[in-house]
């Protein structure tokens, strides 16, 4: 799996659920109460998030988490890759980390 890219994956599938709901980045930032500037930097893959942020955007949109892992169909393709495993990879360390975190508040 050498060569992947996990944030340009994560910002286009970002891209492509905002612009299929008809929203402007300035528009999902301020439906789901975030800096502008933080979403354009998530797309331009400058920046990266959190968990609790991936959750954020998945309950946004009302799809899975691993919806922001998928590779489209060309890319998988061009690069030989096991689509299913990967998205099943990451979707399993990202729900982990955001089970972590609930747990850690649980505490508190």
């Amino acid at each position: 799996m050498k060569g992947i890219d996990v944030r340009k994956i994560f910002a286009e599938n970002l891209r492509n659920l905002r612009k299929q709901k008809g929203l402007s980045q300035l528009r999902l930032a301020n439906e789901i109460h975030m800096a502008f500037t933080f979403i354009n930097d998530i797309e331009n893959c400058k920046k990266w998030i959190s968990p609790e942020t991936i959750a954020k955007f998945a309950t946004f949109f009302e799809v899975p988490i691993s919806s922001f892992f998928i590779l489209d169909q060309e890319s998988s393709h061009d690069n030989n890759l096991d689509t299913d495993f990967f998205v099943k990879t990451i979707s399993d360390e990202v729900t982990k980390k955001i089970f972590e975190v609930g747990e850690r508040f649980k505490k508190s």
